[in-house]
């Protein structure tokens, strides 16, 4: 399918108090008939959404569609002369415009998929998590899912040292299933900024005994943290269901094959570089473009290879390359990630870029990473990679409460 780079940039009304779609009592309040609020309730949510690179032919269709329903479109100075190849284009209206416009766009040949990407951005609704694991299907009907992390290293930013042996490793991941934890994600190597490698022996020693009791153990699904195509093989073999590789299946040319025939799920994660090179270089033009672009090709890379989009999470990659500013423009562009037509997984817990803001260690940030869980949730993330289940399941289930959500 193809994708197209679509950026929310929020929504507003121009009253003392913002209305939602659901709160007709206040139009009741008004006087006005009920038999008016089907007409009236898409006036209340107004939208701005900024599409990127749109050809010349489409961004003229995009603004004079949207000006013959009341809406607008602003473009390039220079579309109409043609001086330029491509507009971003800002789309504003409200929920009544973008309805009609998605009608007129499927009518244009070519048009398709952005009428698509508008639609998904605008009206999607929170549904499941799905995803299929090695021929299994999954469903999770809270979101964001909660992945809790167990890292078997010497080494990790927050828990290196604590869960070598088996024993400890598998009381701590029984432990986070009772506290909340919807998916395990193991580790054996660390991936700290700085973090040397290991030999995929060494990694094989230190996951297979606990993913193998794991398995046993436990009926939530086990991902395996890793990017060597080999640790991966006898992890899958050994109970796991995911792969999670912070290359986007770069760092080894087996991985792809390997994801395609067992049928596991993969997140692919943004990263400059390597862990130990990663942080050397923070500095980006448009942090949350060049993220997306690279996101969009390795899916699109994955799906050319015979990978279905159901198997896919795409991860935008806190701390991994990024500076504090550029890890917060991430969080507050997290929405704009759905674009990419796969579920969306942040990695935050305990990272850096908090332990800066707050002056804190990595034992001391829960109440840090608390409080981007619960942007998370708010933005419509899918999944979110933490250390403390227990936390993220409480914060879970208090923002989701506010906002109304079943």
């Amino acid at each position: 399918m193809a994708r197209r780079s679509i950026r929310s940039l929020g929504k507003g009304l121009p009253q003392a108090r913002l209305l939602s779609d659901a709160d007709q009592r206040s139009l009741l309040g008004c006087g006005v008939d009920p038999a008016s609020l089907p007409y009236l309730t898409p006036k209340l949510t107004h939208r701005n959404l900024l599409v990127k690179g749109i050809r010349l032919y489409a961004a003229n269709i995009l603004k004079q569609s949207m000006l013959s329903i009341g809406g607008d479109v602003a473009v390039h100075s220079h579309v109409i002369s043609g001086k330029v190849d491509t507009s971003d284009c800002l789309v504003m209206g409200d929920l009544r415009h973008f309805r009609l416009l998605v009608e007129k766009l499927r009518l244009q040949p070519g048009l398709e998929s952005l009428a698509d990407c508008i639609q998904m951005q605008v009206f999607s609704e929170e549904g499941p998590l799905e995803l299929s694991l090695c021929g299994n299907h999954a469903s999770w009907p809270e979101l964001p899912v909660i992945m809790g992390i167990l890292n078997v290293t010497p080494d990790s930013f927050s828990d290196g040292g604590r869960y070598l042996r088996p024993d400890d490793a598998l009381a701590r991941a029984l432990e986070m299933v009772g506290q909340g934890a919807e998916i395990l994600d193991i580790g054996g190597e660390s991936t700290r900024p700085g973090a040397p490698g290991v030999s995929p022996e060494e990694e094989i020693l230190r996951v297979i005994p606990v993913i193998e009791q794991l398995s046993k153990t436990v009926d939530i699904p086990i991902s395996i943290d890793t990017s060597k195509a080999v640790v991966a093989e006898a992890a899958l073999k050994a109970g796991a269901c995911i792969i999670n590789d912070i290359t986007a299946l770069r760092g080894d040319a087996a991985m792809t094959g390997l994801v395609r025939e067992s049928g596991c799920t993969v997140v692919l994660m943004h990263m400059r570089g390597t862990p130990g090179t990663m942080q050397s270089d923070t500095c980006y033009q448009d942090i949350i473009s060049e993220i997306y672009a690279f996101l969009d090709e390795r899916i699109c890379a994955c799906m050319e290879a015979g990978i279905s989009a159901d198997s896919i999470i795409a991860d935008p990659g806190i701390g991994f390359g990024k500076d504090v500013q550029g890890n917060l423009e991430i969080l507050r562009h997290a929405s704009e990630f759905r674009s990419l037509q796969v579920p969306v997984l942040i990695g935050h817990s305990r990272k850096t870029f908090i332990g800066k803001i707050l002056d804190e260690e990595p034992d001391q940030r829960e109440e840090g990473t608390d409080a981007v869980t619960s942007w998370a949730v708010m933005k419509g993330v899918d999944l979110v990679r933490v250390h403390d289940c227990r936390h993220a399941r409480r914060v879970r289930t208090m923002v989701r409460s506010l906002l109304g959500a079943p």
